[in-house]
């Protein structure tokens, strides 16, 4: 299970006798922002401020600490709240990529999601190389009924990063907080799959991210679930690093060691402190190195 974090995890001194020590020493590459679960709503109180908050944490430190973009990690927004946090997020002076989470699904109008973020899309495809995106208009065969998707992919500086929408499109009941594969012609698994690469030594090691709402993991999953990710990560999981997801509204570390990658939940934005996850790459000819800390605003 994932464990409360209450502190910051720094980063950890260099081990010679790690994977990749001998193509030389890990030199800086980049680093990024991560949020979660802002909840905008038209019941939302402060947290607008809460998430103008961290916005502007992020602007004031985005020369200093390099910060390159934002991964906003779902539950951003629901009801009439879609142009608020939109609006937040624009003042960002760094690029943000939203993804869906459960409760766009379940208490907003399906589809605005994809209407209001539509733009910011186009804007990420110009923005980022490689950018693949899946189907957004889709027939859900578990739920038989038309949805839209965010499934979508992106390389920066050497590394692949994955947007996975596992959302359930199932209206009300348990089902609703659960992640669920969406194994059908145009859902998340196959995009999942055909981001994974060939095999593990095609790339450099811990080379790729994957990030969702849902965590990928068994929690996030039933066993079943689980078990499907973890048989199509596991034989590549050396390239994988990690899954950044929210969700839960705490801060946690889980290795999935079917799958050979973590799962790294961030705090919500909306309720407790409001806090920012800051994740540095380092990386030498073989192999990506991480560390990630947490950054509480006042």
């Amino acid at each position: 299970m994932l464990p409360l974090v209450a502190a910051c995890a720094p980063a950890p001194e260099a081990d010679v006798s790690e994977p990749g020590w001998s193509a030389g020493p890990l030199e800086p590459q980049f680093r990024f922002a991560v949020l979660a679960d802002p909840h905008i709503t038209s019941a939302d109180g402060d947290r607008p401020e809460r998430l103008a908050a961290a916005v502007d944490w992020i602007n004031a430190a985005a020369a200093s600490q390099d910060l390159r973009f934002v991964l906003v990690l779902g539950d951003i927004a629901w009801s009439d709240g879609f142009e608020t946090a939109r609006d937040a997020l624009g003042q960002l002076e760094i690029p943000y990529v939203p993804i869906n989470g459960d409760n766009e699904v379940q208490f907003g109008a399906d589809g605005t999601f994809d209407e209001v973020f539509s733009d910011q899309y186009a804007a990420l495809s110009g923005t980022f190389e490689g950018w693949e995106m899946g189907a957004t208009s889709v027939h859900d065969l578990d739920a038989d009924r038309d949805t839209w998707f965010h499934n979508f992919a992106f390389d920066y500086e050497g590394v692949r990063f994955v947007g996975l929408d596992w959302a359930s499109r199932h209206l009300g009941g348990p089902e609703s907080e659960l992640g669920v594969l969406h194994d059908y012609p145009d859902g998340t698994m196959p995009f999942l799959r055909s981001q994974l690469p060939a095999n593990a030594a095609a790339r450099p090691l811990e080379s790729v991210v994957l990030f969702s709402h849902i965590p990928m993991h068994l929690g996030g999953f039933d066993l079943a679930g689980t078990a499907a990710i973890t048989d199509e990560v596991g034989p590549v999981g050396g390239a994988v690093w990690a899954n950044l997801a929210g969700h839960y509204h705490f801060d946690g570390e889980e290795t999935v060691e079917a799958g050979g990658y973590d799962v790294i939940v961030s705090d919500a934005v909306w309720d407790d402190a409001v806090e920012v996850r800051v994740v540095s790459a380092a990386a030498n000819e073989e192999t990506f190195s991480w560390r990630t800390e947490i950054v509480v605003v006042e």
